[in-house]
């Protein structure tokens, strides 16, 4: 048996995981990618499994043993809950060992924590998130891990896909009453999603579960094209999601500077949303820098796993 000391870390999601296999010096051996490992989308048993194909296919790619691994660190989009990872430890552990693998040190994440650790190799800063829904995660020179926001879509989510989509969706109900003037945004979810009276738009919300983030595309779209409604929306949910950082950034002020990392779909490319969210944030301190992540989110699930060994 060689050394026990390997790490593994992934980042796991609805529709594939993927995983990095390190030494115990942090340095990357092998990655590989299987299949989805969220709970709520392909269950329990299916997610540990996945995770159970990754350690293995790590280490064959690296030409190592599983048994090697001494600790691994799991970010799951889905199990943020301590029920749910511990199921998903007990559900690993029967998995390998019906393979006859040892059970390595393991824990299990949300897929924001690993990609907070992995943005500041690690050290402090700030997360944005903006995808389907939204949160500010930041942790503190003294390692504290503080959630901003995070509610969900019913009491939070501000600047999230789901606004997005459901201030668009407003707005189309404001010019069928002729409460609004046209405009191009109104123009292109009529054409994208057949939005054109009130029949088709109650159908589609109340009885079809019509899913309002795959309408921030075509708001995007809009935007980009200069459309006043479309960029109103942006504007606002920047404003929101840069309050919340603001949270933060008072709990932070004793550093010189504080990184601010954007993640998530709608964030983690260069847009006309992404250019408003900056400014607003950069307008907050002068001590803020906006960057890119350092190391992808499963790099910073190795990072965790490695505090597993000390």
């Amino acid at each position: 048996m060689g050394d026990t000391h390997l790490l593994l870390g992934a980042d796991g999601g609805g529709t594939k995981t993927l995983g990095i296999l390190a030494g115990g010096d942090g340095r990357e051996l092998a990655r590989c990618q299987v299949g989805a490992s969220n709970p709520n989308v392909v269950g329990v048993e299916t997610a540990a499994a996945h995770l159970a194909d990754l350690l293995t296919s790590c280490c064959d790619r690296a030409g190592r043993e599983p048994a090697d691994v001494g600790a691994a660190v799991f970010g799951l989009a889905g199990a943020g809950n301590a029920a749910v990872q511990k199921r998903l430890t007990s559900a690993l552990e029967k998995v390998l060992q019906d393979r006859d693998i040892p059970m390595p040190k393991v824990r299990f994440e949300t897929d924001a924590r690993i990609a907070l650790e992995g943005a500041f190799r690690g050290g402090p800063g700030i997360i944005v998130i903006a995808g389907t829904g939204s949160a500010i995660l930041g942790k503190s020179p003294d390692g504290t891990i503080t959630l901003v926001g995070g509610w969900g879509r019913t009491i939070g989510d501000e600047g999230s896909g789901y606004s997005v989509g459901l201030e668009a969706i407003r707005a189309v109900a404001r010019r069928i009453d002729g409460r609004d003037g046209p405009s191009s945004l109104q123009t292109i979810l009529a054409e994208e999603f057949g939005l054109t009276s009130r029949e088709r738009l109650v159908n589609a919300v109340y009885q079809e579960g019509f899913v309002l983030p795959s309408v921030a595309p075509a708001v995007m779209k809009a935007a980009e094209q200069g459309d006043p409604a479309a960029l109103g929306i942006f504007k606002r949910g920047a404003a929101l999601l840069a309050e919340q950082v603001g949270v933060l950034l008072r709990a932070y002020a004793v550093l010189p500077q504080v990184g601010v990392v954007f993640v998530g779909g709608l964030i983690d490319h260069d847009c006309v949303y992404v250019g408003m969210l900056r400014e607003a944030i950069l307008a907050l301190s002068p001590a803020v820098r906006v960057h890119p992540p350092q190391d992808p989110p499963a790099y910073g699930a190795v990072l965790l796993a490695k505090h597993l060994l000390l």
